[in-house]
């Protein structure tokens, strides 16, 4: 494939030698230092500022905020005292001032330099929205589209801040079906199944009238909302969590057990069950299990007098949760409730505690409390879920932050 603009083709992918994003704002007037030094064009907006009445540390605040590296204050004083520096224009000086202001405090982010994740954030916003507003009458096809926007924005700048492909050979943005079949992309196979369900649920869906039936794919729905969260956090920080805006839908009617009883007898009419042939389509009992491709809630009633009825979280360990009828779903391991190696465990003990525990240390560990069966098992997903997970997919185990905090308690013990 060739071209000057490219280095080299990956099937029908195409990575620029250059991000598009660098060509286009090595023209932009907003092309902000890394370095307590100013740019020439920082030394500009600064004489331009300065000549228009700004203070010094005026000056030094508004170049400073949400810049790589803030400005040491005798740089502004240096360009003030150079008479020979020229200065932007009033229309540069508006412009910077405009995109200086436009980073959103809370995220840190702006849409002059990270587009594509402030449009992901607002797309999985908009989908979350449309689908809790009572009067939207097509649910379904609203949040598999936006969703989808949401998560092909955030993939593709995962692969521009990760050298992949973020072009097809035609010159078109990769679509996230693309992204999904990436030898790289770093999605659990669990999130993945979420994703190319809720792609083919759009397919299925889109310009169909489906009733009252966009409820059935909550769980879906709700799985990729949760997916979402874990992603953008671990990949661009928490500050772009979501977390915040999210809470419980309020309510004008309650939902009562015979309402209940209903919604679980009733069967899907043929044209719901089609959809659903498609949506679902080679996945088998264990992966559509998986609570990365779909999170249940369950509830069940409770006495309780009015002053105490409300929403309550108990972690499924805590000795309160034997006792409480009405528990969130508990959590089906998984690589993300279980995200640590043998190896990492080794080195979390040891760095947490300071002192030493080696791989024979951990396999002592393990067998002498029974958390994993041995290599030559006839079923090695026999495992103690709270501390440890068999990944049937890459047969190997992996080890949950309890099993981590118990070794340290036990190596804190020891002289």
């Amino acid at each position: 494939m060739a071209g000057a603009a490219g280095s080299f083709g990956v099937n029908n992918y195409f990575i620029p030698s250059r991000s598009l994003e660098a060509v286009w704002w090595e023209r932009q007037l907003f092309a902000q230092g890394r370095r307590g030094s100013l740019t020439a064009h920082e030394r500009k907006i600064v004489k331009g500022l300065l000549n228009s009445g700004w203070r010094n540390q005026d000056v030094l605040t508004l170049i400073s905020g949400n810049r790589p590296a803030t400005v040491n204050p005798a740089r502004i004083a240096e360009v003030k005292a150079d008479d020979e520096q020229s200065a932007a224009s009033d229309r540069e000086v508006q412009e910077y001032i405009e995109f200086k202001r436009s980073f959103d405090n809370y995220t840190g982010l702006s849409p002059y330099t990270d587009e594509r994740l402030v449009r992901s954030r607002e797309a999985m916003q908009l989908a979350v929205h449309v689908y809790n507003n009572p009067s939207t009458n097509f649910r379904a096809e609203c949040f598999a589209v936006l969703a989808i926007i949401a998560w092909t924005y955030i993939s593709i700048e995962y692969c521009a801040r990760n050298n992949l492909p973020i072009e097809r050979q035609d010159g078109n943005a990769i679509s996230l079906a693309d992204f999904l079949k990436f030898k790289e992309c770093p999605l659990v196979e669990g999130v993945r199944n979420n994703l190319k369900s809720i792609i083919n649920l759009r397919n299925s869906v889109e310009h169909r009238t489906l009733g009252k039936y966009d409820r059935e794919w909550l769980s879906l729905f709700q799985a990729c909302c949760i997916n979402y969260e874990n992603f953008i956090v671990s990949q661009f920080g928490e500050r772009l969590s979501l977390r915040r805006d999210l809470a419980f839908a309020l309510q004008f009617s309650g939902l009562s057990l015979h309402q209940a009883q209903g919604m679980i007898e009733a069967e899907l009419p043929q044209e719901i069950e089609a959809i659903n042939s498609e949506v679902y389509q080679g996945l088998s009992e264990t992966q559509m299990s998986d609570p990365d491709f779909q999170f249940s809630v369950v509830y069940t009633t409770v006495a309780s007098s009015k002053s105490k009825a409300n929403f309550r979280f108990i972690s499924s360990d805590e000795a309160e949760a034997e006792t409480v009828a009405n528990i969130l779903v508990k959590n089906k391991p998984s690589t993300q409730t279980h995200p640590y190696r043998a190896n990492q465990v080794v080195e979390l003990v040891k760095e947490r505690t300071g002192k030493k525990f080696s791989s024979h240390d951990h396999t002592q560990a393990w067998k002498r409390l029974k958390v994993r069966p041995s290599g030559d098992a006839e079923d090695p997903s026999v495992t103690k879920q709270d501390y440890c997970f068999y990944n049937a997919t890459f047969k190997s185990y992996s080890y949950s932050e309890a099993w981590v905090q118990k070794l340290c308690d036990f190596v804190e013990l020891q002289d």
